[in-house]
């Protein structure tokens, strides 16, 4: 949820990268060495700032999969987080849901520069939408549509704090949130402007499902899921999701959802099917660094789909920008450019990172949500620093070289 600036931070770090393409693979006691450096950053980080719960997760070049875990997956009731411990990943879905919309491109299913209005024209909500004639696929992955987002809307929280009191089973459907963006001037004209925004993922997850005639999680599954094995990855439209570890929360999100997301019977306190195609999966640290790999590292998509996802939008001129699904994030303060993406949704936090100079992938995820509504704030989780820390354990790492 929220906005650029919190897509587009970069941690600020003081390390001096040496760049590991070239490095040989490391030997099983250098590998174990790693893991053990890895394990140890996580654990410095969960103390540093008591979090409840964090898992981590590296690949390296070579394939292998490092993966540890550190905390407590429930605290109350002292169940230790592993590394297979699963959470709500948030944002980091609309990574699966571009993969696949570009995929529909390649296979001639559609064009991602095809008006929005030749799948969705006759939906009542379609001509009251910003930009309507306007909207391609294209741009609406991109977050240059001129749409703004649901949760922007004041009345909507109230509103839906609302509904959750009369029915703590009530999800809003899809069209219902869009609505919440109608009858606005839009933002900018289409491709002027970026405005990262849930809704143009829900509308494009809509109009998939129109193209194809199949449900957009089938169409995910079987494309990426499936194929690489990302066995502890899955849609969460449901409240009951096995082995989901508990989410905290510190009553901050305007939704004021906590203190716990998971109640008696393991079931949701809210139902986390209001994402979709703009986030939409439960996953893990391992399979998130597996995925970055795959999808940023030329594995998930051909050559020719892969830079289309991560070109520079037309009239960009920052070197800090967003694909179609896709966060770039130029070297900075000592790190390496970066794909990748982050993840939030009460309770959770998660990023996923590929810095392709080294061909690593990095993945971690908290279960928590603290320091997210605090962001700079004393005493607060600093989820940049965090990162970046732990991303240096790996990075840095004296493997050797050719």
């Amino acid at each position: 949820m929220r906005g650029l600036a919190r897509f587009l931070v970069i941690a600020a770090t003081t390390f001096v990268w040496h760049a590991a393409v070239d490095a040989a693979p490391l030997s099983e006691s250098q590998y174990a060495a790693l893991v053990a450096r890895f394990q140890s950053a996580v654990d410095a980080e969960r103390a540093r700032y008591s979090v409840p719960g964090i898992t981590a997760a590296f690949v390296l070049p070579d394939g292998r999969l490092g993966k540890v875990a550190s905390g407590y997956a429930d605290v109350e009731r002292k169940v230790r987080m592993t590394p297979d411990s699963r959470m709500l990943s948030g944002s980091t879905g609309k990574t699966l849901a571009a993969a696949t919309a570009i995929k529909l491109s390649r296979q001639g299913v559609w064009s991602l520069d095809d008006k929005v209005s030749k799948y969705l024209g006759g939906r009542p909500w379609f001509q009251r939408l910003p930009n309507a004639d306007a909207l391609t696929i294209r741009l609406l992955l991109q977050h240059r549509g001129g749409l703004e987002n649901y949760y922007n809307n004041p009345r909507f929280f109230e509103w839906y704090r609302a509904r959750l009191a009369e029915n703590p089973n009530y999800v809003p459907g899809f069209d219902t949130l869009i609505e919440f963006v109608c009858d606005q001037p839009p933002l900018f004209a289409p491709g002027q402007g970026f405005n990262y925004t849930d809704v143009g993922y829900l509308i494009v997850g809509l109009a998939m499902e129109s193209a194809t005639g199949r449900a957009y999680y089938d169409l995910a599954r079987e494309s990426f899921l499936d194929p690489l094995g990302l066995t502890l990855t899955a849609p969460s439209n449901v409240r009951r999701i096995p082995g989901l570890t508990q989410g905290y929360a510190n009553g901050q999100n305007p939704l004021l959802l906590g203190p716990t997301m998971v109640a008696e019977g393991g079931v949701l306190t809210y139902d986390p099917a209001i994402e979709f195609t703009a986030g939409g999966f439960v996953s893990n640290a391992g399979d998130l660094a597996r995925w970055a790999s795959a999808l940023y590292g030329g594995k998930a998509l051909d050559a020719t789909a892969l830079a289309e996802m991560l070109a520079v939008p037309a009239g960009v001129t920052n070197a800090r920008y967003y694909g179609l699904g896709a966060g770039v994030f130029p070297a900075a303060g000592g790190l390496p450019l970066a794909h990748g993406h982050d993840g939030y949704i009460p309770g959770y936090r998660t990023s996923m990172r590929y810095y392709p100079a080294a061909a690593i992938s990095i993945a971690l995820q908290v279960n928590t949500e603290d320091g997210y509504w605090e962001e700079g704030k004393p005493g607060h989780l600093d989820f940049e620093s965090l990162r970046a820390r732990i991303t240096r354990s790996v990075l840095e790492f004296p493997g050797p070289r050719r």
